[in-house]
């Protein structure tokens, strides 16, 4: 069967990955992302052992979750999120990795008055530098955790990131780099709203790194489903 054959491989790979590090076991969750799979595939890849699933558009997200319901899955988004779509994720998501600019976490804000629930965020930061990703830019998250931290309607979780697609090692490293070292520099401005928690970096091609690097979540598609 090869998502079983897919799922312990990986597993441990990031279990490699974790020893290599020096890091403690357990202290790397797998995301598996299900964006390109149909919800047999998840069930198949839920029946063994896996809970935290992620998706990219928001009303595949609210229509996998439906169709799913009857599993207790941890559903994450991890794709660009429009104002106008915020209530397709805003619901079900146990946790939203790509939070990229101030008007959403505004507009968060407002969610949770309205339904008194805070759902928990990550803020994206723009370590690829490359003009088709998304993000906060390197120099001003701190600042924008600064300003939101003691908002009471939100819960940041800590920070997401990419590396370029294109990018060697030696490139990829730097980034990953750069995003632990601002994720270190974030818990000095932990408040009632942020708390350095979790660092979500590294996918199929980089998460070796990713972990070496001080990742606490990968995120891994293609080789988990493909």
């Amino acid at each position: 069967m090869a998502l079983k054959e897919n799922l312990e491989k990986i597993t441990k790979q990031i279990s490699n990955s974790i020893i290599n590090s020096g890091r403690k076991e357990g202290s790397v969750k797998l995301l598996a992302v299900s964006k390109t799979v149909d919800c047999n595939k998840i069930q198949e890849m839920f029946n063994l052992g896996q809970r935290d699933f992620g998706e990219n558009r928001p009303q595949v997200l609210r229509d996998k979750a439906k169709e799913l319901s009857n599993l207790p899955i941890n559903w994450h988004f991890i794709g660009h999120l429009q104002n106008n779509k915020i209530k397709y994720v805003y619901p079900i998501a146990t946790l939203v990795h790509s939070i990229d600019r101030r008007e959403l976490l505004d507009e968060f804000v407002e969610w949770a008055k309205k339904t008194g629930r805070k759902c928990p965020v990550l803020l994206e930061v723009h370590i690829s530098r490359e003009e088709a990703k998304q993000g906060f830019d390197v120099d001003e998250i701190l600042t924008v955790i600064k300003d939101y931290r003691n908002n009471e309607y939100l819960d940041i979780k800590g920070l997401m990131g990419m590396a370029p697609l294109e990018g060697d090692e030696a490139i990829v490293k730097s980034c990953f780099k750069e995003l632990k070292d601002l994720f270190d520099k974030s818990k000095e401005l932990e408040g009632p709203a942020y708390k350095a928690q979790e660092l979500s970096m590294g996918m199929s091609g980089d998460f070796p790194i990713a972990i070496a690097e001080g990742a606490t979540i990968v995120r891994i598609g293609t080789a988990l489903f493909h």
